[in-house]
């Protein structure tokens, strides 16, 4: 039984390349077939009696003497097809407006808000009003190259007084004072006094530090309940909008249709576990806005409602969506820590990880584990929607994508 179908559309070299993704490994049924005419994919296994039809005629035409490229991988298949008459898809994307921004941060100036562990809600912040709320350079420069006249000390011009509070891309920054009493500390880690989530690390010499907001909710006084500090829409689309701010920060813009879409952005994204161990997701972006059809549910879960009874007659609803396709290569090595350096204790670690941290054209982001995790989570997972032999490449890297 078919589960999922996803259709990267060219438009621009007028093919598709079509993924379809099986249940059970395609070696334990007899015959698979597949038909292809002008707006419709036909498929049925020898397994059941279900017909599945996949109805691409509002997205383009398909060619139907052109099917090539087929590959029979366990439980996928994919094939290519030309395709004409093909509709610009990015302009019927829904999301695309929506996930431009990096989410608007809910806290205001002047505003008394206490702040609480996400897990427990405990109070980690007193409530209180900050006189200054401003975005943190981003971690991609250089702290030197955020002002335009070096002063003295760049750590006393961004070190938070305690009635401010800065915030970037999914963290908070604090003095430490404010937090002392709602939190414990563990070489240069943050947990929560009472049930021990980790929260965030300390900065500038433990006089600061940085809370990730997936961690932490906030409480404004005239409001009963506790909300996020990021907006609920960018809190849906986390790893959506990681992807865009990797993009935006790396970005160089192409006047070639067939380029504008090519990115070849490579960075390195680390987390620091609760047990206060380094993990590694090496992360090269090769296309970012691929248009793709596929299906959100898995085909199981939808056939009782449309299988005709005679027929057995299923119709895959398709959605048009953007992704990002990129490799991405997992390190977690094998470290101690050393007065807060990692040490390696692996000598055969890969050199790759620190050939990448040393590219100076490289980007290098810290995130949160949670995000970190729910990333390679993702990515494992929609990975699994291509043949291996477009998954895996020699340098153990993986090829997958991220929907928008």
């Amino acid at each position: 039984m078919l589960r999922f179908v996803v259709i990267e559309v060219r438009q621009h070299l007028y093919c598709a390349n079509v993924f379809l993704n099986f249940q059970q490994s395609i070696t334990d049924v007899d015959s698979v077939r597949i038909n292809v005419e002008d707006g419709l994919i036909r498929v049925k296994d020898s397994s059941d009696s279900t017909v599945v039809e996949v109805k691409v005629g509002e997205y383009f035409s398909i060619l139907t003497e052109t099917f090539s490229n087929l590959i029979v991988d366990q439980e996928n298949i994919s094939f290519r097809i030309s395709v004409q008459n093909v509709k610009d898809l990015c302009q019927m994307d829904s999301m695309k407006e929506s996930l431009q921004s990096t989410g608007t941060f809910q806290l205001e100036e002047g505003q008394n808000v206490s702040l609480h562990c996400g897990q427990c809600g405990s109070t980690l912040c007193d409530s209180q009003s900050y006189n200054k709320v401003r975005e943190f350079p981003s971690g991609s420069i250089d702290i030197s190259e955020f002002f335009c006249h070096h002063g003295p000390s760049f750590s006393d011009v961004l070190l938070p007084r305690n009635t401010d509070l800065f915030y970037g891309f999914q963290f908070v920054i604090l003095n430490m004072e404010n937090i002392r009493n709602g939190s414990k500390e563990r070489e240069g880690h943050i947990y929560c006094k009472r049930c021990s989530r980790y929260l965030g690390e300390t900065m500038f010499e433990g006089k600061a530090v940085k809370l990730w907001t997936d961690s932490v909710v906030m409480k404004r006084d005239k409001d009963a309940k506790t909300c996020d500090l990021f907006d609920a829409d960018s809190q849906r689309n986390l790893l959506r909008l990681l992807m865009l701010k990797i993009i935006n920060e790396t970005s160089l813009p192409s006047p070639e249709p067939l380029l504008r879409n090519m990115h070849f952005t490579k960075v390195v994204l680390e987390t620091s576990l609760a047990n206060r161990k380094p993990q590694y997701l090496l992360v090269q972006i090769l296309e970012k806005n691929l248009p793709v059809l596929k299906n959100d549910e898995e085909l199981q879960n939808v056939a009782s409602k449309d299988i005709d009874a005679i027929i057995h007659l299923l119709n895959v609803k398709l959605r048009v969506s953007q992704a990002f396709k990129l490799l991405y290569r997992l390190i977690e090595p094998d470290a101690k820590s050393n007065g807060g350096q990692v040490e390696a204790m692996d000598e055969n670690e890969p050199p790759m990880l620190s050939y990448w941290q040393q590219d100076i054209n490289i980007l290098k982001l810290k995130i949160s584990p949670f995000l970190f995790h729910d990333l390679v989570d993702e990515l494992n997972c929609n990975s699994l929607l291509l043949p291996e032999i477009y998954r895996n490449n020699k340098d153990s890297f993986t090829l997958s994508y991220i929907f928008q």
